[in-house]
């Protein structure tokens, strides 16, 4: 009678067993197109053998049935890793191609409304100015496309800020992500544990869940992990711990003292999230993830044209003498910090190097243009000058004796000495000689102030009644181009002004231009006129002159310069390089996520046709069992119906 029963329980367990199997399959095709799900599959086990008895060589056994050994997923994690890996590459560039894009699109050198127009009709309208100085309708033309290339000029640079505003919504929305991402990982360890320990069931559908994060986690940021033997997941993200056992370590971001841009930081640790001054390679292994190629595409700090590091001209010293050579060598070291700046702060950045470049550009054709218009000398002055009103005005160099060589001044947050003029002196310009609470208290230690004046022998005059002078083409915003005084002798000189209405110090940067309302209103007063009243040939020729003048490099690692238009070509044949190179890099890069994705979903997807296969199977095996129950309840039924009989 106990064999019968056990037979009765082998037949059950291949009912169970056959059912399970049966569900497995009809979940897998429940989920056939359910993204992201893992393809299961059920094996089998022979349950307890018992002991029947024992021959001379042989023991005697039966078995209890069959048994589910395992619901698994058919899952292979190195093509995942492989994937992930990949895929936060591709995050990473896409990000930057992006940025590329959107730099091509505003300069329109695609689109037929080119910014190298605003050049040829600003280089056209010089042009034809010196044909005729005096011309009214040439003086039109010129404030006319000037007023469009300042224009132009201005709504790309805010069009690169709007960019730049877009790309820090980006980088917030993505932190949140990774939040949101770190926190569902922690909660799905929690489930997948509970269900899991101890219980012998299996938690596939949140293992599935918890692969999906992980993926989508790596498009976002470089990150590592691995699976203890409790079924939890620990992941690490740029080298921090982001979930473990205990909790997941949130991302934040804080705001950059000098502008709005957001920096991903991570607050437990008190440190940024990325280290931007290191190099980012291939070779490194830290080009990954959207959100860093975001934060390097968009950049990190302000930039203007006197970023970009011009190399010293060996001609502009006399390096036959120890003081030129020592004044060589101190420009040749400034220029060096400034390129690695630059190098690491602005070049990695598609936005900030368009900026900057730009801005470059800009600036150059600005201050060669006025400069025409308004030719200056410096002098050199043991006192400050002062207004009208008493108060000092502002000097484009101080010079400091060997005494005050402790004066600082500030560039990019860090403390750096003045150029040394070999000569006992140190020599600061306006825009370096950012002084601090502690060091105004050392101004009494200047040795000289270099002021840059109008030079009357070189100035010409309006045609206006009045003969105006010093009116430049191209103004700052909120700041006269000169303040004008008396000197000892009680002559008026115009001095450059360096500083705005609010004290500020004040260049000719992009976003701070604007047409000469003064020039705009009345043409004649633009100086091409002599003393003598004759128009001026040869200041119009200037003009045109100016832009055969090599006046800058693309690249501050290339010292050959170009005149304005090769510089223009240049920059943005760089962009369209930078874009070729990118696009087939993020090419090559989406051929092998969706390879590996592929290789995923053959392994892991479902077939229809095998599982109805498998489904048939089982039906089939459950149908067997069955009958097999049927069977021995027949025989121990009339078993028991002979033993009663008898």
């Amino acid at each position: 009678m106990a064999n019968g029963m056990g037979s009765l329980y082998i037949g059950v367990s291949g009912l169970h067993s056959a059912q399970t199997a049966l569900n497995t399959t009809a979940h897998n095709l429940a989920n056939i197109n359910t993204e992201g799900y893992t393809r299961q599959q059920i094996t089998f086990e022979d349950m307890t053998y018992l002991t029947v008895g024992t021959r001379s060589n042989t023991i005697d056994k039966y078995g209890l049935g069959v048994s589910v050994s395992e619901i698994r997923r058919i899952r292979d994690t190195f093509i995942d890793r492989a994937y992930r890996t990949e895929n936060g590459r591709l995050g990473y560039y896409e990000s930057n191609l992006k940025a590329v894009e959107e730099v091509e699109d505003l300069f329109g050198e695609m689109q037929g409304v080119t910014y190298q127009d605003c050049l040829k009709n600003l280089y056209s309208a010089v042009n034809e100015l010196s044909k005729n100085p005096e011309s009214t309708v040439a003086r039109s033309s010129l404030i006319q496309y000037t007023s469009a290339f300042v224009n132009r000029s201005n709504k790309i640079y805010e069009s690169l800020k709007d960019y730049q505003t877009t790309l820090n919504t980006e980088v917030q929305n993505s932190v949140n992500r990774i939040n949101e991402l770190g926190q569902t990982i922690f909660a799905l360890n929690k489930q997948i544990q509970g269900i899991e320990s101890g219980s012998g069931e299996y938690a596939n559908d949140l293992r599935d869940q918890r692969d999906n994060a992980l993926d989508e986690l790596s498009g976002y940021i470089k990150m590592s992990y691995y699976e203890e033997a409790n079924g939890r997941v620990i992941v690490t993200c740029e080298g921090i711990p982001f979930v473990n056992e205990n909790n997941v370590t949130e991302m934040s971001t804080r705001t950059m003292d000098s502008n709005s841009l957001l920096i991903p930081t991570w607050p437990s640790f008190e440190k940024d999230v990325f280290d931007i001054t290191q190099p980012i390679s291939n070779g490194s292994k830290n080009d990954m993830g959207s959100l860093k190629g975001a934060i390097i595409a968009r950049g990190s700090v302000n930039v203007k044209a006197s970023d970009v590091p011009v190399k010293p001209d060996e001609s502009d010293y006399d390096l036959t003498t120890s003081e030129g050579q020592a004044a060589y060598d101190a420009a040749y070291a400034a220029y060096q910090e400034k390129q690695d700046y630059y190098n690491t702060y602005i070049e990695p950045s598609a936005i900030l190097s368009a900026m900057a470049g730009l801005d470059k550009l800009v600036n150059g054709i600005v201050e060669s243009i006025n400069d025409v218009l308004c030719p200056e000398k410096e002098i050199t002055l043991d006192a400050p000058l002062t207004d009208g009103e008493g108060n000092e005005i502002a000097a484009a160099k101080y010079i400091y004796n060997t005494s005050a060589n402790a004066v600082l001044y500030t560039r990019h947050g860090q403390a750096v000495q003045g150029t040394d003029n070999g000569d006992g002196t140190y020599s600061y310009t306006s825009e370096e000689a950012l002084f601090t609470d502690e060091t105004l208290t050392q101004k009494e230690q200047v040795d000289s102030y270099v002021y840059s004046v109008l030079d009357m022998d070189k100035t010409d005059y309006g045609m206006d009644d009045d003969k105006t002078i010093g009116e430049e083409l191209i103004s700052r915003t909120n700041t006269k181009r000169y303040i004008v005084t008396t000197d000892a002798n009680g002559g008026t000189i115009y001095v450059r002004n360096n500083l705005d209405v609010k004290g500020n110090q004040s260049y000719y940067t992009i976003g701070s231009l604007e047409m000469n309302e003064e020039v705009t209103q009345n043409v004649g007063k633009i100086a091409l006129t002599t003393k003598q009243g004759k128009e001026d040939f040869d200041k119009a020729q200037e003009l045109v002159d100016m832009w055969e003048n090599k006046f800058a490099s693309l690249n501050p690692e290339v010292y050959a310069k170009s005149d304005f238009n090769t510089y223009y070509t240049n920059f943005i044949s760089e962009y369209a390089t930078m874009g070729r190179v990118l696009d087939n890099y993020v090419s090559n890069q989406e051929t092998m996520v969706n390879g590996y994705d592929n290789q995923r979903l053959q392994l892991q997807g479902v077939s229809s046709d095998e599982e109805l296969e498998k489904m048939i199977k089982f039906q089939q095996a459950y149908n067997a069992a069955s009958r097999y129950i049927n069977v021995v309840s027949d025989m121990l039924e009339s078993l028991i119906v002979s033993l009663g009989n008898a």
